[in-house]
């Protein structure tokens, strides 16, 4: 009698697994729209890298802590006014909308104004120039992220003694 061997099957690769489930279930990256929360995504990011690069001593000495303090306090009123700006609820009160508004106007005026300090900061702290191009990133994306919320803002909500 004959034994019957098991027959053998065929695996795959994982990737062809993988590229499987990406091609089918994702949406490409050019497709996808920047949800609700984008704005203080990015916000929070500039916020954590500046207070994480300037309690470094050796890029920040304690000398410079006065000019050093305005920059942290820079980032983290940037990330606080987009937080306050997207939790405001626009209803039927112009208030509110005007409010939303001026929230973001005064995030995007501290994004300028980081961007300044951070120039004075390149040649007073000897900064290297991948540090303030990344930095600087940041904040031109922290800047039209803003700029976006508040174009959106005004398409979709409208100010409500207009409506």
């Amino acid at each position: 009698a004959t034994t019957a061997r098991p027959t053998r099957m065929r695996s795959r690769p994982l990737a062809s697994y993988v590229s499987r489930i990406r091609n089918n279930m994702s949406v490409p990256l050019e497709k996808r729209e920047p949800g609700t929360l984008d704005m203080n995504t990015k916000a929070r990011q500039l916020c954590t890298y500046t207070l994480q690069i300037t309690v470094n001593d050796k890029n920040f000495p304690a000398e410079q802590d006065a000019f050093t303090q305005k920059i942290r306090d820079a980032a983290l009123e940037i990330h606080l006014l987009c937080w306050e700006a997207i939790n405001i609820k626009v209803d039927k009160s112009i208030n509110r909308y005007n409010r939303r508004i001026k929230l973001l106007d005064i995030a995007s005026g501290k994004c300028v104004k980081l961007a300044a300090m951070i120039d004075i900061a390149k040649p007073l702290f000897h900064l290297s120039s991948k540090r303030v191009t990344y930095w600087s990133d940041l904040i031109t994306d922290v800047f039209n992220a803003i700029q976006q919320q508040r174009l959106d803002d005004i398409k979709t909500l409208k100010p409500p003694q207009l409506q």
